[in-house]
């Protein structure tokens, strides 16, 4: 027989059912790559853990979350970043999708090491940052050191438009198609219907993880300088204390208004919305440079309670009305915080109502927001 005859036949049989093969493969739909979530989780809680909890459950109903822990001691971030930076590279594949929660200051430097790897691996990537510190003075060299690490394929996720812009112009050389705006709002807001005013005095609260930098030695001034002006309100204050010696000025001033003050330590679930329902007006003075769109004005919007707050971050572009904006001057912004509680007093469930429809507009935004991003993360999401 013709060896070489049969031998070619042979051969362009196998091609041909080689090629056959691979078109019906490239036919099919491709298979979807597993979604990679790079970022601090509780403990401690925060509101950039509390969120990413959040995030990682609704990204669940978008595909299979491998999660990456992040969070904890400073000698436990290192460690954690340098195993993300080696499981990305060796174990992510084309088609993955990579979602990273920025980490904030000196962890910025290591985190660079982790898109580093995802550019040598060849993946776009997303960066959503939660602190505002890198766009306040100057900036951040280990802001720089990050971004200039990622190369062409990284994507980054800011709070607010403003937020964009600012991180835009100061990392990214004005390149916009390189940035998404995505709020809190869109993960953050529960629809209320019923609402009947109580009969009680105006109250005031704050909640947070309790800090000076947060301001709760304003919120404290406040409340004994509206008393001493003669006004009817109590104050509810909640969160868990971070802070040395906070405890016992909060526990100095139960002693001094009982029946006027109350402290509830940290609140979550049914509490929480307790909390909300039992206040009239919320107070975030924060001075934390960190500081870019706190969850709690969200949750306070969305159950009808009326804010205000010092311009940090992105507060400005989410509060109501500029009248609701805290200055920093005691003089001044007692009076501001007078002024409102009376119109709170006078038109509490116009107040309620409007709060309400204003966290539902902010929730519409974000939604919007959300449909760009997760389009551009080649993910499906159900905004309905």
């Amino acid at each position: 027989p013709d060896i070489d005859g049969v031998c070619t036949q042979y051969a362009s049989e196998k091609i041909l059912s080689c090629v056959s093969i691979a078109t019906m493969l490239m036919m099919e739909k491709p298979r979807p790559g597993r979604i990679w979530f790079v970022g601090p989780f509780p403990p401690p809680l925060n509101g950039q853990s509390n969120y990413n909890v959040a995030m990682a459950a609704h990204l669940r109903t978008m595909g299979d979350v491998e999660i990456i822990d992040t969070g904890g001691s400073t000698r436990r971030k290192i460690a954690a970043y340098l195993r993300s930076a080696w499981t990305l590279l060796t174990a992510s594949r084309q088609g993955d999708v990579i979602y990273t929660s920025a980490p904030g200051q000196g962890s910025l430097w290591i985190f660079g090491l982790v898109m580093l790897a995802l550019r040598c691996r060849g993946l776009p990537f997303f960066v959503h940052h939660h602190s505002y510190r890198p766009l306040r003075s100057g900036g951040m060299k280990a802001m720089r050191f990050a971004t200039m690490m990622g190369g062409g394929g990284q994507r980054h996720i800011l709070l607010s438009e403003g937020m964009r812009r600012a991180f835009v112009d100061r990392y990214l050389g004005g390149d916009m198609q390189r940035a998404f705006s995505l709020s809190n709002a869109y993960l953050f807001y529960t629809q209320e219907s019923a609402i009947h005013r109580p009969d009680r005095p105006l109250t005031l609260g704050h909640m947070s993880v309790l800090a000076w930098e947060k301001g709760v030695d304003v919120v404290l001034g406040v409340f004994e300088a509206a008393i001493k002006a003669g006004a009817d309100v109590r104050l509810r204050l909640a969160g868990p204390i971070r802070t040395a010696g906070l405890e016992a000025v909060i526990a100095e001033t139960a002693a001094r208004y009982p029946g006027r003050f109350e402290f509830l330590g940290r609140v979550d679930g049914e509490a929480k919305r307790r909390f909300y329902d039992s206040i009239d007006l919320f107070l975030l003075p924060s001075r934390l440079p960190d500081e870019a769109e706190p969850l709690v004005l969200l949750e306070a919007y969305a159950a009808g309670v009326d804010v205000m707050a010092t311009g940090r971050g992105c507060i400005p572009e989410r509060l109501i009305a500029s009248d609701r904006l805290l200055v920093g001057d005691s003089t001044v912004d007692i009076d501001s915080v007078l002024a409102v509680a009376d119109a709170i007093s006078a038109n509490w469930t116009a107040t309620r109502r409007g709060c309400r429809q204003h966290a539902a507009r902010l929730h519409e935004n974000a939604r919007e927001e959300a449909r760009i991003l997760f389009a551009a993360m080649r993910l499906h999401s159900d905004l309905s």
